[in-house]
C-alpha cells in the first residue's frame, strides 16, 4: 500500500474493536477509493459501450425508409392525412373561423409568416405555380414526404412526382385563405424547420383570404 496512505489506514484500524483487529484484513482498493484517488485497475475499468438503438442516416437509406413507391398509393388514400393536417393547422396558426391573414404591413405579418414557414407539410395539397423546370408548372397534389430539398407530391392519378423546393414556389390553400410559398423558405426537414429560430424578414408572401 502507498506510503502515503498510511495515516488513513491506522485511522480506520482505531475505528475497530481492539479484539478484534488481530483478524481484520483491509482492501488496498478500499482504502484508495476513500483516499480520493483511483488505483491502476480501478482506472483500467471501462464501461461496456452501450450502442444505439437508433438507426442511423445511412441505415435507413440502407433499407429504404426515405423512398416511396411512385405507383403504390392510391390518391383517396391520402385525403384522410390531409383532414387531419387541417386540423393541425388549425391549432398550429391559431385560426378561428372567420379569421383574415394579416396584411404585410400590418405589425402580426412577420410572425405570422415565420410560423407559416414552420408548418409541416404532410397533408398539405400544394401546387406549383412557379418553377426552373416547365413540367413541374401546374403540378398539384397531396405531400407524402417532406425531406430536406424534396416535396414528395401524391397527384390524382396515383402517381408519386418529385419536387426540389428551392427550384418552385407553390401555392397552398387552406380554408377561404390561399398562401404564395417560396421554396428556398422550406430547404430545411421539417423536424429542424418547426424549431429554427428564424431571425431575417421573410419576403412577402402573397396571403390573401
Amino acid at each position: 500500500m502507498d506510503n502515503s496512505m498510511a495515516p488513513l489506514e491506522e485511522l480506520l484500524t482505531e475505528m475497530v474493536v481492539p479484539t478484534q483487529r488481530a483478524g481484520m484484513n483491509m482492501n488496498p482498493e478500499h482504502v484508495t477509493m476513500l483516499h480520493g484517488s483511483k488505483s491502476k485497475k480501478q482506472l483500467s475499468r471501462k464501461r461496456p459501450a452501450v450502442k444505439s438503438k437508433q438507426l442511423t442516416r445511412r441505415e435507413y437509406a440502407k433499407l429504404g425508409l426515405h423512398t416511396l413507391a411512385t405507383r403504390q398509393m392510391l390518391y383517396e388514400e391520402a385525403l384522410p392525412l390531409h383532414r387531419l393536417w387541417k386540423g393541425y393547422m388549425r391549432e398550429h396558426l391559431g385560426l378561428r373561423e372567420g379569421d383574415n391573414v394579416p396584411a404585410v404591413h400590418e405589425p402580426a405579418y412577420d410572425a405570422f409568416s415565420k410560423l407559416l414557414v414552420k408548418t409541416d407539410l404532410h397533408g398539405a395539397k400544394v401546387r406549383v405555380i412557379e418553377s426552373k423546370c416547365a413540367t413541374l408548372l401546374g403540378l398539384s397534389g397531396i405531400v407524402v414526404l417532406d425531406t430536406k430539398n424534396i416535396l414528395k407530391i401524391l397527384e390524382k392519378d396515383n402517381r408519386i412526382r418529385s419536387v426540389p423546393k428551392t427550384e418552385c414556389v407553390f401555392g397552398m390553400r387552406f380554408g377561404n385563405m390561399e398562401f404564395t410559398i417560396f421554396g428556398k423558405h422550406l430547404a430545411l426537414r421539417p423536424a429542424e424547420r418547426s424549431v429554427k429560430k428564424i431571425k431575417n424578414f421573410i419576403e412577402p408572401f402573397e396571403l390573401s383570404s
